[in-house]
């Protein structure tokens, strides 16, 4: 894959992550397990391609897509809540790009920072949304759902 699809695909998982932080490492680890890739398998990131990372991220996006619905749920623009998103985006940057025998750092760089990004984008569309008079705070995170998985997939799947 060129060098410019590897970095669109780490924007596209960044800013999945900016939405859902468990999402991308989700949608990469059930990807990367059904599609291991041999560039991987020697790298300390070969972890993300077992079933078990992939039966354990895809618990984890479960629960935090219940969770975000509660009134209880900290803002995603908090620090401990950006610092999640950030790190998740870097993560799954750092995994397409090692994927793709290229950078690591460059990787955890461009994922974090569309993460980064998309958290704020995302934080302030919602609030836009949920002040709709048709608009309500569990329909517009449901929509938000939707539109996190759907764009983690058609990314992953652009390889």
């Amino acid at each position: 894959m060129k060098r410019s699809d590897v970095v669109l695909q780490a924007v596209g998982l960044g800013a999945v992550a900016g939405m859902r932080a468990a999402m991308a490492p989700m949608i990469t680890s059930h990807y990367l397990n059904t599609h291991p890739n041999p560039a991987l398998s020697r790298t300390s990131l070969r972890f993300i391609q077992l079933p078990l990372t992939a039966a354990i991220t895809k618990m984890l996006s479960a629960a935090e897509l219940t969770g975000d619905k509660l009134p209880s749920t900290a803002n995603r623009i908090e620090p401990a809540q950006l610092l999640a998103r950030v790190a998740s985006g870097a993560f799954v940057g750092a995994t397409i790009f090692k994927a793709n025998k290229l950078s690591a750092i460059d990787g955890i760089l461009i994922g974090g920072a569309s993460a980064l990004v998309a958290s704020f984008a995302s934080f302030y569309l919602r609030k836009a949304a949920d002040a709709l008079p048709f608009a309500n705070e569990p329909m517009t995170g449901a929509v938000e759902d939707a539109v996190a998985l759907g764009t983690g997939v058609a990314v992953i799947k652009s390889r």
